[in-house]
């Protein structure tokens, strides 16, 4: 018993401990690489030459696992300022004022992650950066919403991952995408545009559009009169 007793108490003062040696890596990490150039496009860590020793490979390894770990408790922080100061001053994200991003959003990437004043992204959402996405104002990110920038190459002998700056996502202002909604790599969201729930966007769409279904076609049309404004005031401890 008195093991047991001494194992969770370790755990639990060891762990904050864990996460904060996390974090300062991250900020390490995405520091470097805010000073490099030409960095638009290539995966979060490069793969390793062939030469490459292999502690070095057991280090990147290591850094690249407590990196993704680190953004993944950040999603689990219930308060919101918390969350907004990690991601923009640790993470790199290109935040404007009065952003909302709601718990249990994954990032990868976050430096490539531009999200436009007003902007609100639900709970769970995932947003892959790899290619960079670029979120403009006012825009409405339901729960569960995937932004995928990356993804393999099926077609290669290696299955790797592409990069590619055409592969980029861009939402524009005003869009609304419902719960569940999935955007592909290199597609574009036009202005003011709603994608049902649960639809996938395989290719660009159309500004003042309403779109839904697997592919997402358009099925409607939006008033172009609008002019709403999100204040940025999330509701506490979500």
């Amino acid at each position: 018993m008195d093991v047991l007793v001494l194992i969770i108490l370790l755990f639990v003062l060891l762990k904050p401990i864990f996460n904060l040696g996390a974090l300062s890596v991250c900020y390490l990490y995405f520091l470097s690489q805010a000073n490099k150039k030409n960095t638009s496009s290539a995966p979060l860590y490069p793969p390793p030459n062939p030469s490459t020793s292999k502690v070095r490979k057991l280090v990147v390894r290591y850094v690249s696992g407590l990196i993704f770990y680190a953004i993944l408790q950040t999603g689990k922080i219930s308060f919101h300022s918390v969350r907004n100061f990690i991601y923009k001053y640790i993470f790199r994200v290109k935040m404007a004022e009065n952003v909302v991003v709601y718990g249990g959003v994954e990032m990868r990437r976050p430096d490539r992650l531009f999200i436009g004043k007003g902007s609100i992204i639900g709970h769970n959402c995932i947003c892959d950066a790899r290619n960079i996405i670029e979120i403009g104002e006012n825009v409405n990110i339901a729960n569960d919403t995937w932004l995928w920038s990356a993804q393999h190459n099926h077609r290669s002998q290696k299955f790797e991952s592409r990069f590619s700056k055409n592969m980029k996502i861009v939402i524009q202002d005003r869009v609304y995408l419902g719960p569940g909604v999935i955007v592909l790599p290199g597609c574009t969201v036009g202005e003011g545009a709603v994608v049902g729930a649960g639809s996938i966007v395989t290719k660009d769409i159309e500004p003042f559009t309403i779109n839904a279904g697997v592919p997402a076609k358009k099925i409607g049309e939006r008033n172009r009169d609008i002019d709403y404004v999100f204040d940025g005031k999330a509701l506490p401890f979500v």
